[in-house]
C-alpha cells in the first residue's frame, strides 16, 4: 500500500536545489537560517518544528484537531530519501542567486559544521504543488511581485503503510531522535514544518487579523538571514511592502495557491530560493 505525503513549509525557508549527476531531478534542501543575535533580541527568535494531527499516530485514525509539535532546531530531517525530487521553483519564490551571483555555500547542504542553520529538511522525491501567494512587494526598484510565505510539497506513492519520522544532528554524528511513526488518514500523511517566531506556532498562534498591516515601504526584518548562507559577502536586496495585492501580469511558472484561510501571516517570514549548485 502507498500513500501521499504532503509537507507544508511555513515561514523563513530557503529552497535550494541540488541536481543529481546527469539529470534534471535531484534533492531539494529546505534551509532554515539561524538568526544571529537572537539571544539578545528575543523578537528575532525563530523556532524550527514539525507538526501533525495526532490522528496520524494510530492505524486507521481520524483527525483529532490536536496538534503534536516536535522541535527540530539544530537538527535535519529527511522524510523520503532519494534523488528524484523536482527542482522547479514557483514564480512566487524569488531566486536569491540572481541577486548574490553565487550559489549557497555547499557546506549547508551536508554536515553544517559552520552552524549557520537552525534546521534543514531534505526532500528526495516529490515537487512543489501549491503556495500561499502572500502580499505585494517591490523587489527591484519599480518591480512589483507577490512573494510566498508558505509552500506545499507533495510526494506521491510513498511505499509502505506508515512513515517513521526521525531527526539527526545537523552537524553530523549520526545520533537520531524519533519524531513519531505516522499512519495515513484518507491515503495521506500531512506534516507542517514551521520556522517562525514562537507566537506563530501551535497550539495557539496569533490570529492573522491581530497582526497589523505594515506601512508601505516596510521591509521584513529577518529576510537578511538568507544572505548569510551564500558563503561570504554578497549583494543583498530586501523586499519592500507595497500593498495587499499586486496589479501586475500573472507570474511566469506560477503555482496553484493555498486557500487564504490556510495561508498564515504573509508580512514577516517569507520564502525564497537559492538557485542551483
Amino acid at each position: 500500500m502507498a500513500f501521499t505525503l504532503r509537507i507544508t513549509f511555513s515561514g523563513l525557508c530557503l529552497f535550494v536545489p541540488e541536481p543529481a549527476a546527469g539529470g534534471s531531478t535531484g534533492r531539494m534542501h529546505v534551509l532554515m537560517p539561524g538568526m544571529p543575535g537572537h539571544h539578545h533580541h528575543p523578537g528575532d527568535r525563530h523556532v524550527a518544528a514539525v507538526a501533525y494531527d495526532t490522528g496520524h499516530l494510530v492505524p486507521g485514525g481520524t483527525p483529532t484537531g490536536i496538534t503534536a509539535l516536535a522541535p527540530i532546531s539544530g537538527r535535519q530531517v529527511t522524510p523520503v530519501a532519494g534523488e528524484g525530487a523536482s527542482l522547479a521553483l514557483c514564480g512566487h519564490i524569488p531566486d536569491l542567486r540572481e541577486i548574490t551571483g553565487r550559489p549557497v555555500d555547499p557546506d549547508h547542504l551536508g554536515a553544517d559544521t559552520r552552524k549557520k542553520l537552525n534546521s534543514r529538511v531534505t526532500l528526495g522525491a516529490g515537487r512543489i504543488t501549491r503556495v500561499a501567494p502572500g502580499v505585494c512587494w517591490e523587489w527591484r526598484p519599480g518591480e512589483l511581485r507577490p512573494i510566498a510565505n508558505r509552500v506545499e510539497w507533495e510526494i506521491a506513492d510513498v511505499e509502505g503503510e506508515q512513515l517513521t519520522l526521525v531527526s539527526e544532528l545537523i552537524g553530523g554524528g549520526g545520533e537520531q531522535k524519533a519524531l513519531g511513526t505516522l499512519f495515513p488518514m484518507n491515503g495521506r500523511v500531512n506534516l507542517v514544518v514551521y520556522h517562525e517566531p514562537p507566537q506563530d506556532l501551535p497550539p495557539e498562534p496569533l490570529p492573522v487579523e491581530h497582526q497589523p498591516v505594515p506601512a508601505p515601504g516596510f521591509t521584513p526584518p529577518h529576510f537578511t538571514a538568507f544572505y548569510s548562507l551564500f558563503g561570504g559577502p554578497v549583494p543583498t536586496l530586501l523586499p519592500r511592502y507595497r500593498g495587499l495585492s499586486c496589479d501586475v501580469p500573472p507570474l511566469a511558472n506560477a503555482c496553484e495557491t493555498i486557500p487564504p484561510e490556510m495561508g498564515g501571516m504573509p508580512f514577516t517570514c517569507l520564502v525564497a530560493g537559492g538557485g542551483g549548485g
